[in-house]
């Protein structure tokens, strides 16, 4: 039997980051070697684009020096030019690095930073995220982040810049996919969530399983500062 280290261990710590343009094909390449016929396979521009844009983001084990998880937002304009639309997807984890939270951390960091950090957020836009029917594992991390489920929807062949054909059931023409739209009240709970767990919990995630007692400690900081938070909540008591 080959004997595998375990993705993460006991006293890891792991890195949200934003993934430097000069390393995009990390994740995108992360991806395809991990879709488990779940999601959208996009092609690399999609994530050359997001990390110009500053909204490709992946998770680092900063211990073992290995990239455990991606996500990005990939922009788009809605049916109105006045309404842009941006689809949060590449949701992707290593089997091993699942279980530990890590996902729905990721998600609610991507959205304070897409919405209040980036600069690039503007008014009315729309962030949406898609499902696959069977898939629950991104579901609870979505939830989590403020998303509110809108229904079925069918994405046909060219409906997006991404390929499908893999996702597409013999003798149908498109996918059903769960929908999933940020509710943007729930943003503030987001800043004071990123926060409570910073500053109170001092950024530890602790996980007991059959190997014993695990104790992981996640960075964001180089995506939004403590300060940035802080500054964030005082502004929210003072506005309350």
């Amino acid at each position: 039997m080959i004997h595998r280290p375990p993705v993460v261990r006991d006293q890891d710590i792991i890195e949200i980051r934003l993934t430097p343009e000069s390393e995009y094909r990390i994740p995108f390449t992360f991806i395809e070697a991990l879709n488990e016929g779940t999601l959208f396979d996009r092609p690399a521009h999609v994530f050359r684009e997001a990390a110009r844009e500053r909204r490709l983001f992946d998770v680092l084990n900063k211990t073992t020096d290995n990239l455990i998880g991606t996500g990005v937002i990939q922009l788009a304009f809605g049916d109105s030019k006045r309404r842009k639309q941006a689809e949060i997807g590449g949701l992707m984890f290593h089997p091993g690095a699942r279980g530990f939270g890590i996902a729905s951390l990721l998600v609610k960091v991507m959205m304070v930073h897409a919405v209040k950090e980036s600069g690039r957020d503007s008014p009315g836009e729309e962030y949406l995220a898609h499902v696959v029917d069977g898939n629950g594992g991104p579901i609870h991390a979505l939830l989590e982040a403020g998303f509110k489920p809108i229904g079925q929807v069918a994405i046909h062949r060219g409906d997006i810049d991404a390929v499908i054909d893999h996702m597409i059931k013999e003798d149908e023409s498109a996918v059903s996919l769960q929908a999933f739209a940020f509710d943007r009240r729930a943003i503030d709970s987001l800043v004071f969530a990123l926060w409570k767990f910073a500053r109170r919990d001092h950024g530890v995630i602790r996980r007991s399983g059959p190997a014993g007692d695990i104790r992981l400690t996640v960075d964001f900081a180089r995506v939004i500062t403590s300060a940035h938070l802080d500054t964030r909540i005082k502004l929210m008591k003072h506005s309350q």
